[in-house]
Parts: C-alpha cells; sequence; structure tokens
C-alpha cells in the first residue's frame, strides 16, 4: 500500500479518473493534465480524503507555479489497483543536478555530514517535481522540502540536529516520519524538544491530522522494529478540540500530501 508522500504511476483507468477530476477546470489546465498523462509523470499519494470509500487512493498531480506565483493542484481518488507502480520519494542525491546555483554548495555540505549509518534524505515539493519533469516549479522563495525517517531516538536527534545546523544556509523544511507513517514538521519537533518536549506537535497521519504527545512519539522509536503501531489519541492540551472517537482533529480545509 502506497504511503503519503510516495510516487504513483498509474493505469489508463487511473488516468481517466484524474482526468474526469479535472474536468471542469479551465482548458489550459485540462491540457496540462494531458501532457502529464502523455509523459507517463507520477502522482503523489496525498492524505485520505474524509469518509473516503475502502478501495480508492487519494492522489494529487501540482502543476509549476503561474506567472504570479499561484499553484494549482489536481486531486483525485483513483482505484487502488489502478497504481501500477509506486516508489518513495527522490532521495537528496537524486534531486541534486537540479539545484538552483546558489543552493549547490551548501546542499554538498549537507550531503557530506549526513552519517551512512542515518537513513537517506528524501524529497518532495517543488525540487522533486522539477528533477521528476524538467518543468519550472521553483521560485524564489522556495523551500527544500525534506523526508527524515529516523529508526531510533538517537539517529533522530543527530539528524535534525545537522537539519537545523545546515538549515541556516538553506532553505530546508519538511518533515520527520515516525514508525506508522506518523509525520511531524522537523522544525516544529526541533523546536519542542529544545523546550524539554513536554508539550505537542501537528502530526499527520495517512488518513488525519492531529495534535500528539512529544513522548508518545518518542515511545514510537522504542518499538520493534515491524511492531504494530498503536492508535494515539489526541494530546490534552489546552485549546485542543479532540473528537470523541479519539482524538482526531479536523483536517485543514485544503488537503495537502
Amino acid at each position: 500500500m502506497p504511503s503519503r508522500h510516495d510516487l504513483a504511476w498509474l493505469t489508463p483507468s487511473g488516468w481517466d479518473d484524474v482526468q474526469q477530476a479535472s474536468a471542469a477546470r479551465p482548458t489550459a489546465v485540462r491540457d496540462a493534465v494531458a501532457r502529464w498523462r502523455a509523459a507517463d509523470w507520477p502522482l503523489v499519494v496525498r492524505r485520505a480524503e474524509p469518509e473516503q470509500p475502502p478501495g480508492l487512493l487519494a492522489v494529487g498531480l501540482p502543476l509549476p507555479p503561474d506567472d504570479l506565483g499561484d499553484k494549482v493542484r489536481i486531486g483525485a481518488l483513483v482505484a487502488q489497483n489502478a497504481v501500477r507502480r509506486h516508489a518513495s520519494p527522490l532521495t537528496f542525491n537524486e534531486v541534486a543536478g537540479v539545484m538552483p546555483p546558489q543552493w549547490r554548495t551548501a546542499s554538498l555540505a549537507l550531503q557530506l555530514a549526513w552519517p551512512e549509518f542515518l537513513t537517506p534524505l528524501r524529497v518532495y515539493g517543488s525540487l522533486a517535481w522539477q528533477a521528476l519533469t524538467g518543468m519550472p516549479f521553483l521560485r524564489d522563495g522556495s523551500d527544500i522540502d525534506l523526508l527524515f525517517t529516523p529508526c531510533n531516538r538517537r539517529e533522530m536527534e543527530q539528524g535534525t540536529e545537522l537539519l537545523d545546523a545546515h538549515g541556516v544556509c538553506l532553505p530546508l523544511d519538511g518533515e520527520i516520519l515516525f514508525p506508522g507513517d506518523v509525520a511531524v514538521a522537523w522544525r516544529e519537533w526541533r523546536a519542542a524538544m529544545l523546550t524539554g518536549g513536554a508539550g505537542a506537535v501537528l502530526a499527520k497521519r495517512a488518513d488525519r491530522v492531529q495534535l500528539v504527545s512529544c513522548q508518545a512519539l518518542l515511545l514510537l522509536l522504542a518499538l520493534p522494529s515491524g511492531a504494530v503501531v498503536p492508535g494515539m489519541p489526541a494530546a490534552g492540551l489546552p485549546g485542543a478540540s479532540p473528537d470523541a472517537d479519539g482524538g482526531a482533529l479536523p483536517a485543514p480545509a485544503m488537503n495537502t500530501p
């Protein structure tokens, strides 16, 4: 089963569903989707939609920013068997060829500093799409969206420390991926841990977004490899409004991947 941020290549029936989802869009958008299909570029797996029927997968297709900097994103639901192939996001090394000149020296420094025992950094967002398609996704002010998957607390601490240090010279953003496909913005996590880790952070799962305590996330890193990840109730913080069924907070209006 593909995970959030994975790249998904579709069958013809899957593409038919995507084009149907964009049928009401302007002609320029429909034409762009048709070109994407003809090039056989992947889509990205995104968070499930509310009350999404079983057997379906939420996917997204982003288009490069227009002249005003506005971004068009196409969201669709396709059958899970309409994904003929899926893969993890590109590695940091795989996007090196499209790095803007002003990022190259600092990005090389990060690559050289990243220890071999840490899982490779993966990239999603504008930089990844420019590497995949050759289209101009990057703009002034673009970030480098990284996905870091630590295996234990030591790796998490060492990796976020490196990201924080190299983020001085690079516009680094992105997420830490905990066991169970629980994702947290690494900057938010770093800030929480520097203040003692007693609070909670916003965690994204395959089907919901919720506040989760830092301590609960640390426990996930202590689970044996391959262990089933339990459900996590929302953190009982002042101002939080967990649902009665276990604490999932309402997802934002725009379902970003």
